[in-house]
């Protein structure tokens, strides 16, 4: 699985290198969003409460989201442990050079976000940073949702960048056999509908990049609501609250505070009899 997501990130047009002009300003830009972010009363009252603040940025590939989200802590004078979890280990090691130079030390994990309570990780804020949520279909958010609360400590928070993608690709887009994702002089890189999953909700799409000929690449993508994303924490978490981006309310930031405790990861390791016909 971990080869596989490699392999689409390297043809993929993603921004995700921090030393690359378009992934440093995708870096700054995070900064800015940030240092708003940590006005928020959730996150403002935790931090405060906090000498250290244990940062896990879950899906974090190269760190661009959590070492943000450090600085912007270190801006207001907090010491923060970063962790940055990941299934690519190409990614990582460009967290962990990226993360020494921004905040002088990082920790990386290479391992499944789905499977967080084997990983022993404890928090007290986690991230979701990078629009990653498409790689989870309905079945997979609720082991990552359980993960995540599990790694909170009791007033934990969970802060998740999310884009209502019903609204904008399947409203305002309208969805796409043939889409090209990006084209430049020195790529294009297009997807091309493949098929549908009704058990597990999944649109199954290849990434292709024409020029160099690399792919395709199999994708597998469940557009998220923002509601759909918020209801499903809820069960988790005692309260969720949405931070909208200004001028655009489709795209910000979902918090969730307190997991209950009433559901954890073991409740999931069973694989429905659904699931098992795929």
């Amino acid at each position: 699985m971990g080869e596989e997501l490699s392999r689409l990130y390297r043809i993929a047009p993603w921004p995700e290198d921090p030393y690359a002009e378009e992934g440093r300003k995708r870096y700054e830009a995070a900064k800015e969003e940030f240092s708003d972010l940590i006005k928020h009363d959730w996150l403002s009252e935790l931090i405060q409460s906090r000498e250290i603040v244990r940062l896990l940025d879950v899906c974090g590939g190269t760190g661009i989201g959590g070492v943000a989200l450090a600085r912007a802590l270190r801006d207001v004078g907090k010491s923060v442990e970063l962790t940055v979890l990941d299934l690519r280990r190409d990614a990582l090691e460009v967290a962990e050079r990226f993360g020494r130079e921004e905040l002088g030390e990082v920790s990386v994990v290479q391992g499944d976000a789905t499977r967080l309570a084997d990983l022993g990780l404890e928090a007290d804020v986690c991230l979701v940073y990078g629009l990653a949520t498409p790689h989870f279909n309905p079945w997979s958010m609720v082991k990552l949702m359980a993960g995540l609360a599990d790694a909170l400590v009791d007033d934990g928070l969970l802060i998740v960048e999310e884009a209502d993608r019903v609204y904008t690709i399947l409203y305002l887009r309208g969805y796409k056999e043939w889409l090209p994702e990006r084209a430049s002089e020195d790529r294009i890189f297009v997807t091309v509908h493949s098929g549908y999953d009704f058990r597990k909700g999944v649109f199954k799409r290849l990434g292709l990049e024409l020029k160099s000929g690399e792919g395709p690449v199999p994708m597998e993508v469940h557009f998220w609501s923002l509601a759909g994303l918020m209801a499903l924490a809820w069960p988790f978490f005692e309260d969720v609250d949405f931070v909208a981006e200004r001028g655009r309310p489709w795209h910000g930031f979902v918090l969730a505070k307190n997991p209950r405790r009433k559901l954890s990861s073991p409740d999931f390791e069973k694989t429905p009899r659904t699931l098992e016909a795929n």
